[in-house]
């Protein structure tokens, strides 16, 4: 008879095994009670029967994500992040475009939703180099396969609770209130540079290249072998060094870890490796960037 610790135990390293997703990363109280939703709504009386679950009927993957990964889709969601990007990625990006007499700057937004991170990125890149004035050019395509979200993510409008206040919401939004609502609408010096496009991920065929790509809460709805091509297609589509954010539940694994170095791995920011040699062909791309 296996214990009901040593069956977490299993349960944790199957999840790991068939979605990638870290389970170590949630307070084990946490994640206990999440799985125990999944457990009854299955009828699975305890860890070791919700495993065979999950062998037997692997869709059963997508309502678990869903149930661990839930939270309210927001402006900067995951601020940490946010925080490495704007004091050392964008930084660095910048530099980097400066040394090939550059001023253009492409980020992809990979399964955006309803479009929060795209404007985000827009939003900070904007206060770090205000483009406006500085001659720079800032391109940040957002995609996704859900044309409902695509809807809400192209009309621009949020609720308040989406906007953290350390943002200096009247900078980026125009504020609205009616009654008890408040609307916030980006404003648009930022809209201008986001556009938004449908696409599904599994059929993508590398046709542009970005400085920096993110794809945070993706990978975890699909098997290993699918995420290995996911991976291969993000970096593909990654120009020079520049740079991958994934969720910070999801890892690279090892053939990822062929590819890309971790630079700031609790956030999950990593860099595309490159050969150190650099080409005529290469810096033509680079001029190009």
């Amino acid at each position: 008879m296996i214990s009901e610790d040593r069956a977490f135990t299993l349960l944790k390293r199957r999840i790991f095994l068939d979605r990638g997703l870290d389970c170590e990363q949630y307070k084990e109280n946490y994640l206990k009670r999440r799985l125990a939703v999944r457990m009854r709504a299955t009828g699975a009386p305890d860890y070791l029967e919700y495993l065979n679950t999950l062998k037997k009927n692997p869709e059963e993957y997508t309502e678990l994500l869903n149930e661990l990964t839930v939270n309210v889709t927001e402006f900067f969601r995951d601020p940490d992040v946010y925080r490495k990007l704007a004091q050392e990625i964008i930084p660095r990006m910048i530099e980097s475009k400066a040394a090939f007499s550059s001023k253009a700057l492409r980020i992809w937004s990979a399964g955006c939703a309803s479009g929060e991170e795209p404007y985000s990125i827009a939003i900070l890149i904007d206060s770090i180099l205000d483009a406006a004035v500085d001659g720079w050019s800032v391109r940040v395509l957002g995609s996704d396969y859900d044309d409902s979200s695509l809807k809400t993510a192209r009309a621009a409008k949020y609720t308040e609770l989406q906007v953290p206040d350390y943002i200096d919401p009247e900078r980026y939004f125009m504020i609205s209130r009616k009654g008890s609502t408040t609307t916030y609408q980006v404003r648009d010096e930022i809209t201008r540079n986001v556009r938004f496009e449908r696409s599904n991920l599994l059929e993508y065929e590398e046709r542009r290249r970005y400085d920096m790509v993110l794809c945070r809460n993706v990978l975890i709805y699909f098997g290993r072998e699918v995420q290995k091509k996911l991976i291969s297609s993000l970096v593909g589509s990654i120009i020079g060094d520049g740079y991958l954010v994934l969720g910070k539940s999801e890892t690279v694994g090892p053939e990822g870890a062929r590819l890309l170095k971790p630079l700031f791995p609790s956030e999950r920011i990593y860099q595309k490796l490159v050969e150190k040699k650099r080409t005529a062909q290469g810096v033509a791309d680079a001029r190009s960037r």
